[in-house]
């Protein structure tokens, strides 16, 4: 092959595959398969978006189911807890922000005020006042009210407790809590009854 050939065929080589390239690119070359695998690749792809959300939205719901009662785990503030026979101190401690436990045993919070009282130099105080019962003939030892309260956002600003060393049977004892936090603070609170017997 003498020289001009050579360079002819370089020359041919050169601009053909760039060319061949483009073809494929543009789908054009009848033995392309470019534009299949890119229909096949979108046709993947939204599968795979599709199988991903379903996967997202049942763990979701299964998040907001409790694997042992197949309640809904998610608490709204104010939730009560009434008589729960399961309870124990460390359940009434661990119970979830907003949940009211009004109910202990035989122990029963008798409808509680908030009040907000006016001190000198215009500072605000809140407390939380009123009566728990003991229904029962057997005395509770160690009866004792909580009080969390929470801001807007939900946070816990903090917890006060009022304690009573003993309460006996068909018997009914006055609690008052002040939290340390100021009403305007304040956005919501939760309240439980705890005791020994």
């Amino acid at each position: 092959m003498d020289r001009r050939n050579v360079l002819l065929t370089l020359t041919v080589s050169t601009i053909i595959t760039p060319l061949s390239d483009c073809l494929d690119f543009a789908g054009l070359r009848p033995d392309s398969d470019t534009d299949q695998d890119r229909n096949d690749a979108e046709e993947n792809s939204v599968a795979d978006n599709h199988e991903n959300e379903q996967q997202a939205d049942k763990l979701n719901d299964d998040s907001e189911i409790d694997s042992n009662t197949g309640a809904d785990d998610k608490s709204d503030a104010n939730d009560v807890v009434d008589g729960d026979e399961s309870l124990d101190p460390d359940g009434v401690e661990r119970r979830d922000a907003g949940t009211d436990v009004l109910k202990f045993g035989d122990l029963q919070i008798i409808d509680y005020e908030e009040q907000i009282e006016e001190l000198e130099y215009g500072d605000k105080q809140i407390s939380y006042t009123e009566e728990v019962e003991n229904a029962d003939d057997g005395a509770y030892e160690s009866v004792m009210v909580e009080v969390r309260v929470y801001d807007e956002d939900g946070h816990e600003l903090g917890s006060r407790r009022d304690l009573t060393p003993s309460l006996a049977g068909n018997e009914t004892w006055r609690f008052e809590i002040t939290p340390h936090s100021r009403p305007e603070e304040i956005a919501d609170h939760d309240i439980a009854v705890i005791a020994e017997q």
